[in-house]
């Protein structure tokens, strides 16, 4: 079956330099296995045919001209920002769904990270990373985590990279990590001696500060002096600015065009580079010390072996593991590079032992072994099926919305809402209309959307439900066709014994999925100063929240230090209509305001802010996220807390430690206490709630339960 493909790459192939031919190359050796089509985002209207003209001249390759109008409401814009890739990307998989998503580049990776249904067939390739694990903040090292574990495949340029990934994402699943080393074209099958060649070094690709090309042509005069008729070509037209170096682009360009011995070419196909190699006895690799640490090696150094050229390289372990210690010309200083340059130009022993090195790691990296690699893996990677059509019915449809979000984004769903009115009303019409053309019917809440359609459902369409607990003390389940059910979820083992005790549908149908955490929007942000002191609770309303439990551990705090606070966040009680008819409710709220205004240790120590969707910003202000409440059947605010690294204080509430773990649970003031006083904010939290409840996990669970599969 050919499968489609869309390439997302950060290089512009209108400039040439060792990232756009790495673009262009996986590009052609996708569409060259035979059973792929691919579109290829270009970054820039695609004017020049140096690295263009191949995918232009394959049948089995589309250029899509990213800046075109028609993607972008009308307006034209001359090069495309990595997020506008991105977006573009999202944008033509929302119209044609493609089966792979090849990316390269850290920005479009994490920009990716939003829309997770795009991520989960993304082959993504990384080099424009730090590449020691010790260079990671706690918060990259998450969106790494995010992108590893969201990704289908991690294209890996060497071991280095492996062990990279490994480090940064314990337990990642390695059959996720593929080798993509740098590719070359096939070697020829004749290599004119390097004795039979002109007395000619090249260098082709970027001019920059790191890569040395301003130091190469400063040095090549002396080179040219001590071997007569020798020449240097640099092939290229990519000339970078430098930060703390304003003229280094006038000086590349000034030693470019006016060094004696030196042509410089300008841009030239890869093909074209090629030719230029055969008829050369060195090429030029040379790079700053600061690269020496890297784990990426240059294509440029692959192609000169595979020209049978000889190269100058620098000595570090990674060049060394590649073609042993003992390579002839290695070097690491300006010094070291000229001298190496004129044993390469005229002691052709020397040459040819470093040409021969090359040429045998060149042999493991050609185009060939690499279109048979991604045939391999193209082979391994499901089709893209028909998304399936999920009728979301209920009254209450808050707790359902992000996941159905995150089910949007796997590209495998589409949903059709049908909300009722109330516990029991709804539009039949509506609904009956809904119901012929689902393939899965969710209710969210098993109350009466779950009774109708449970005497409605058409023979081939699959019922679900989720039960939070109120069900528990209605009617409509014990009412429902339970032949027609097919699976009902709680949101944990506590709200499972419950259900169960009340109406014992077989248990066989249940499962347990806890609610969706988003660990997107929620992320372990750094805290300030104060958070160690700082207490917090989301939604105080009605009194089984216990807001007097609050007070009574800030009080007790205060005594130990005076730092302590307490932030309320969400809607003021008093602002809520139904609890000013409740005399119960309000009697409550007024001893708790009256408790607070009268104490002088409380009066300045209560914070309320406003509700709003900032949320994770205000976590970064809170130490300890508090759940007080007599009862909850789940309490999303702990677990959003958590992924912010605020530590958890729970009292015992029945289902808690099944859900959160019986470690942040409090039986008393002085246990909620002495949690706060031996603890403080740790991104560890989030770490081990993810290990309890992925986002990932979830989103997987309620994909294989709407499919009809074993969750």
């Amino acid at each position: 079956m050919i499968k489609r493909i869309l390439i997302c790459s950060n290089p512009d192939l209108n400039y040439i330099d060792g990232s756009s031919i790495w673009a262009q190359t996986i590009a052609l050796a996708t569409a060259a296995t035979g059973v792929a089509e691919v579109d290829f985002i270009a970054k820039s209207p695609p004017v020049r045919d140096e690295l263009f003209q191949p995918l232009k001249a394959s049948p089995a390759l589309n250029i899509i001209d990213g800046t075109s109008s028609e993607y972008w409401s009308g307006k034209f814009h001359q090069r495309l920002s990595l997020p506008m890739m991105a977006e573009l990307a999202v944008k033509l998989d929302s119209i044609a769904p493609y089966d792979v998503v090849i990316v390269r580049g850290m920005e479009i990776a994490s920009k990716l990270l939003d829309n997770p249904g795009l991520l989960s067939k993304s082959w993504i390739y990384l080099t424009d990373i730090p590449q020691q694990a010790s260079e990671y903040s706690d918060e990259s090292r998450h969106i790494m985590r995010r992108i590893a574990t969201g990704c289908r495949r991690l294209l890996c340029q060497t071991e280095g990279f492996k062990a990279l990934w490994c480090a940064l994402v314990p337990g990642l699943d390695e059959s996720k990590l593929s080798l993509y080393t740098p590719v070359i074209p096939d070697l020829p099958e004749y290599l004119p001696a390097l004795s039979e060649r002109p007395l000619r070094a090249v260098y082709a690709g970027k001019f920059k500060d790191d890569w040395m090309t301003l130091e190469m042509a400063e040095e090549w005069p002396s080179v040219h002096r001590q071997v007569p008729g020798s020449e240097l070509l640099m092939i290229g037209n990519k000339i970078h600015s430098q930060p703390g170096r304003h003229d280094y682009q006038s000086r590349m360009t000034q030693a470019l065009s006016d060094t004696q011995g030196l042509s410089w070419l300008g841009p030239r196909s890869r093909d074209a580079v090629q030719q230029q190699l055969l008829h050369a006895r060195v090429g030029l690799s040379w790079r700053a010390e600061s690269m020496n640490d890297t784990v990426e090696y240059s294509t440029k150094m692959l192609e000169y072996g595979g020209a049978g050229c000889a190269a100058i390289l620098n000595r570090n372990s990674l060049h060394e593991e590649l073609l042993g210690k003992d390579y002839p010309l290695f070097a690491n200083s300006a010094e070291e590079f000229a001298r190496q340059l004129v044993r390469a130009l005229s002691e052709p022993l020397v040459a040819q032992q470093a040409a021969d090195a090359l040429y045998a790691l060149a042999k493991r990296h050609t185009f060939s072994a690499r279109t048979e690699d991604i045939r391999q893996w193209l082979a391994q990677t499901p089709a893209v099926a028909r998304r399936t059509r999920v009728l979301v019915a209920g009254h209450d449809l808050k707790f359902f919305t992000l996941l159905q979000r995150k089910l949007e984004a796997t590209g495998q769903f589409e949903f059709l809402i049908d909300e009722w009115q109330g516990h029991n009303r709804h539009d039949e019409a509506r609904s009956r209309e809904l119901l012929g053309k689902a393939d899965v019917i969710f209710c969210e809440w098993c109350l009466g959307n779950l009774k109708w359609y449970s005497h409605n459902k058409k023979p081939h369409q699959r019922l679900v439900a989720r039960f939070h607990l109120q069900e528990r003390e209605l009617p409509f389940v014990a009412e429902a066709n339970w032949d027609n059910i097919d699976h009902i979820s709680y949101v944990s083992e506590f709200i499972r014994r419950e259900g169960q005790k009340a109406f014992g549908f077989p248990f066989e149908k249940t499962s347990v999925i806890p609610n969706l955490l988003d660990e997107s929007k929620f992320t372990p942000k750094k805290k300030t100063g104060d958070a160690r002191y700082t207490l917090g609770i989301i939604g105080v309303a009605p009194a089984r929240k216990r807001l007097d439990r609050a007070l009574d551990l800030l009080e007790a705090l205060l005594a130990e230090d005076d730092r302590y606070c307490l932030r309320v966040k969400g809607k003021h009680p008093l602002d809520y209509g139904w609890l000013l008819k409740r005399e119960d409710e309000l009697a409550y709220y007024r001893n708790v305001f009256e408790r607070i205004n009268s104490n002088p240790k409380l009066r300045h120590k209560v914070i309320f802010d406003p509700p709003g969707d900032d949320v994770n910003d205000w976590f970064t202000m809170v130490g300890f996220i508090l759940s007080p409440s007599d009862f909850e059947s789940f309490h999303m605010a702990i677990g959003e807390g958590m992924l912010t690294g605020s530590i958890p204080v729970i009292w015992g509430w029945d289902g808690a430690a099944e859900i959160w773990g019986a470690e942040w649970l409090v039986a008393n003031l002085n246990d909620a206490k002495e949690k706060v006083l031996n603890n403080k904010p740790c991104n560890d939290v989030a770490i081990k709630l993810m290990g309890l409840m992925s986002s990932e996990h979830t989103v997987v669970c309620w994909k294989k339960l709407l499919i009809g599969g074993d969750y």
